[in-house]
């Protein structure tokens, strides 16, 4: 790793990583606001300024896909619980063309009315296809059972009646309060040398009022003890049954390495990155633990569900197919509780040394990791570190975490 961090004199932090011989270079900008800092009357707020500023942005000729794509290069954006990102995969020799996208688009953003309404319709049609899954439905249920004024309560994308009324201006402060260089960090990561990099940061963003708002959250959480079960009644021909945990955040540096460790036992991996989008199934292969499930017939599959989080967040298995849902919970407990031996502890390390090899060799992927890290804890190897030091975690370690774990549950049973 060779990650290196400065500060423009207008607050915005830079982090930057050359990787030798790399032909491509990715250009992320994250800012520090998302779901956490929404209210009553905003709540997917932050998802629907992401939409919107893909649309006009004063003094691009052309708009961001044309640009991007017209070089072959790629682009995509993302919200999450706590964060909203940008990013540009381009050919090294068109890389300035990421920095000058990212610059206007943080000052720029024309919030024209049309597009504006236009985009509202989109994410409503996202949130109509999030309430017709069954899964996204039972996720929902469960995480406000086990919040009940905490922001992570609701789902990113938000609530209905709040994307149906907000108006255009509301929203566009929120842009313009959020959006600004010392809430913001600026990663590139690829071919670019550091002399360039820092000159391309200096050439297109110094001249951007610094702003005063920040979207820091002091980490806080609201008591939850015991196991709560909820039943929902559908027409599913693939009853489910969905637990849902909270783990470790970001903010708890030690429980999130465990949790990594526990992962790779649990359900055979962790991603951290998601390559160019926000993420991706997390299916549980054959060889991880809680494929026994499907093997013994306690399920059909079973995947886990998860979101990389500042604060302690929400951490769900899903089981389909489940006959008797108390049954099948008793007996996943059962499975998550066992200590593991020496074969398992062996191949998760080999396998959390593996994905860290895979991340380190991806632009896309380290800058995701850079820019949270740099975010949240002042150091763009945060992640990077964690992840390590879970390859030095063992059986003990596994038990004790786990034990707190399970301590707390809502269980939803679909059928």
């Amino acid at each position: 790793m060779n990650a290196f961090s400065i500060r423009l004199s207008n607050g915005l932090r830079v982090v930057g990583s050359h990787i030798p011989d790399s032909e491509v270079e990715a250009v992320y900008v994250f800012y520090n606001v998302g779901a956490k800092n929404e209210r009553d009357g905003i709540y997917g707020g932050s998802h629907l300024v992401e939409h919107v500023l893909f649309r006009s942005i004063k003094g691009l000729e052309k708009s961001i896909d044309e640009l991007v794509e017209g070089v072959g290069g790629y682009f995509n954006g993302f919200t999450t619980y706590d964060t909203t990102a940008y990013v540009e995969v381009l050919p090294v020799d068109k890389a300035e063309l990421g920095f000058m996208i990212e610059a206007k688009r943080m000052k720029d953003a024309l919030f024209l009315e049309n597009e504006f309404e236009l985009e509202r319709s989109i994410v409503l049609s996202e949130f109509d296809m999030n309430e017709n899954d069954e899964e996204a439905r039972m996720m929902l249920t469960a995480s406000r059972k086990m919040w009940d004024s905490h922001p992570y309560r609701h789902m990113v994308i938000g609530v209905r009646r709040d994307l149906e009324s907000v108006k255009r201006d509301e929203l566009y402060n929120y842009y313009r309060r959020y959006y600004n260089p010392s809430n913001a960090v600026l990663v590139a990561v690829g071919g670019l040398t550091r002399s360039s990099i820092e000159k391309l940061a200096e050439l297109h963003f110094s001249s951007i009022e610094p702003g005063e708002v920040k979207g820091d959250v002091e980490p806080w959480d609201e008591q939850f003890n015991g196991i709560i079960k909820v039943t929902m009644r559908g027409s599913t021909m693939v009853p489910r049954l969905l637990v849902l945990f909270k783990s470790p955040g970001l903010h708890n540096a030690q429980g999130f390495s465990r949790q990594l460790f526990v992962d790779f036992i649990l359900i055979g991996d962790k991603r951290l990155a998601y390559g160019l989008t926000a993420s991706e199934p997390a299916s549980i292969p054959r060889f991880a633990r809680l494929y026994r499930l499907v093997e013994e017939g306690t399920a059909s599959s079973v995947y886990a569900s998860y979101e990389l989080t500042y604060m302690n967040g929400p951490y769900g298995i899903v089981l389909r197919g489940v006959k008797d849902p108390d049954k099948a919970y008793n007996r996943l407990i059962e499975v998550i509780l066992e200590k593991p031996n020496a074969d398992e502890v062996n191949n998760a390390i080999a396998r959390i040394k593996t994905r860290l090899i895979n991340t380190l060799d991806s632009p896309s992927k380290l800058g995701q990791l850079y820019g949270v890290g740099e975010l949240f804890a002042n150091d763009p190897e945060h992640l990077v570190k964690l992840m390590s030091n879970a390859q030095y975690l063992g059986a003990e370690d596994y038990v004790n975490h786990v034990e707190e774990l399970i301590k707390s549950a809502v269980v939803v049973y679909y059928g």
